[in-house]
């Protein structure tokens, strides 16, 4: 190489590192737009999201009803079996969506309603308990009744503050938004199950095009499937544990006549699809609540039968669900929950555990493919 040529080699490679770097300074330096970007584009496809969690969930039943209409004599029912089948559940989900509506719903509301009407009574309750305290106690060195005195009366500010009424409006705005991009994805899921070998050829044909070396291919397509199969392992399974777990604490908490049984039985159903983590927040929010309303002994009541079905589900019920468990490090699980809440809320929690086992999956198949060199 002469030095006219090596001159321009290293100008060129000068230049990629000054632009590399500005990249990097623009970026940073314009961090919170580029967050706020990517919020905005994941909050416009989030129906597509929720569309996609919708269909690994109803696809074993939806799987189930087109096998028995596919095996049925009459030509019309076979020859339509995954119409049908979709159809089918359809009707299922316009059911189900018609008795939480008219029985579930306004219970759940009604009990949320009473809960924050009585929030000022229980303010007073926990305070007088707080300001009784013996004086070796713990609770009265750290001085914990002032301060929840003063939690309660940030709370109760922003509660009664002039613009109350714009903010209730914001959140009920919110809320049917929120609503609306649920059924939107509900929707999205039957065409997903409808058309999804049309979408899984799409797939193979953006891979074959994007790829053309035949080992990347293979590897790609590989690495698909695992994390197709992560994903259904997880959604479908936990789905179906939360919906266990929101039956059987409602049950209890109904059995034992505490206050509030829909809305505490629906808060431990949400929380299980929180790894390791939910299920224990709940059983404390519960315990919490029971105290506040009934005293300890009804809390103890409480905390005995939800400790024993959460020890029988984690144990029992959901390995027996999840067939193929991810394993994950407990560890890494909390890691990646606490992670994933902090960066992207609810649903970065319940979405860490998968993510974090498709990476761990691919970084191990790598370290081993190179070992074996």
């Amino acid at each position: 190489m002469d030095r006219n040529s090596f001159e321009r080699a290293r100008w060129i490679q000068i230049c990629i590192v000054a632009i590399f770097l500005m990249i990097i300074y623009k970026t940073l330096d314009n961090f919170s737009q580029i967050t706020t970007a990517v919020s905005r584009f994941f909050w416009v496809i989030s129906p597509l999201f929720y569309g996609i969690l919708f269909a690994y969930f109803l696809y074993t039943p939806h799987q189930k009803i087109e096998k028995i209409y596919g095996g049925s004599k009459t030509k019309f029912l076979s020859t339509r079996a995954r119409g049908l089948s979709t159809l089918t559940i359809f009707f299922l989900l316009m059911l189900v969506i018609v008795l939480i509506s008219s029985f579930i719903l306004p219970v759940v509301v009604a009990s949320a309603n009473e809960l924050v009407n009585s929030i000022p009574s229980y303010r007073d309750l926990i305070l007088h308990s707080l300001d009784n305290v013996p004086e070796d106690s713990i609770w009265y060195s750290i001085n914990i009744a002032d301060t929840v005195r003063d939690s309660f009366t940030g709370l109760m500010n922003e509660y009664t503050s002039p613009d109350r009424i714009e903010k209730v409006a914001r959140g009920i705005i919110s809320f049917t938004g929120e609503v609306m991009r649920i059924l939107l994805g509900l929707v999205m899921s039957l065409y997903i199950l409808m058309e999804r070998e049309k979408l899984i050829a799409s797939i193979k044909r953006l891979v074959a095009a994007l790829f053309k070396n035949e080992r990347v291919r293979a590897g790609m397509s590989k690495y698909l499937n695992q994390v197709n199969q992560v994903l259904f392992t997880f959604i479908a399974s936990k789905g179906l544990d939360s919906i266990i777990n929101l039956v059987t604490v409602t049950s209890i908490l109904l059995i034992l006549n505490v206050p509030y049984a829909f809305l505490l039985g629906l808060i431990a159903g949400l929380f299980n699809f929180i790894p390791y983590l939910g299920s224990l927040i709940a059983v404390i929010l519960i315990s919490v609540m029971t105290l506040i309303t009934g005293g300890v002994g009804k809390a103890i009541q409480v905390v005995i039968p939800l400790l024993i079905f959460q020890q029988l589900d984690g144990n029992f019920i959901e390995p027996r669900i999840m067939k193929s468990s991810l394993k994950i490090s407990p560890i890494l699980v909390i890691i990646a929950v606490v992670v994933g809440g902090a960066y992207f809320g609810i649903i970065g929690m319940f979405l860490a555990v998968p993510i974090v086992a498709i990476i761990k999956q691919v970084l191990n198949e790598y370290v081993s493919s190179h070992e074996s060199e």
